[in-house]
């Protein structure tokens, strides 16, 4: 088992015009992903430059906690909500580790 703890940068763009849509169902996982029993920090950001360039920093237990919550009900949710009308237009994904 692992118990590295996962930290990532998710950063997504929303299609022309539809950047309050993206807010929306980005701010709807908040609560429910950091009520997880694997979740430590899960923060939106956005971008003050570009206001449809969000960013969530997001740190995990370890690598099964961040599989519970792509699993979850609300990121399953998030996923099928961008298989039928997806209002991101690019993402990008980079895991990191923390220096102390």
């Amino acid at each position: 088992m692992n118990h590295e703890r996962v930290i990532l940068n998710v950063r997504m763009e929303a299609v022309a015009g539809r950047e309050q849509e993206l807010e929306r169902c980005l701010a709807a996982l908040i609560t429910p992903t950091r009520a997880e029993s694997g979740c430590i920090s899960y923060e939106l950001h956005r971008s003050v430059e570009k206001p449809g360039v969000f960013m969530f920093c997001e740190t995990f237990a370890n690598q099964e906690a961040l599989d519970e919550h792509i699993g979850s009900p609300h990121f399953q949710a998030f996923a099928q909500c961008r298989k039928e009308n997806d209002p991101v237009a690019s993402v990008d994904v980079s895991r990191w580790t923390k220096i102390d």
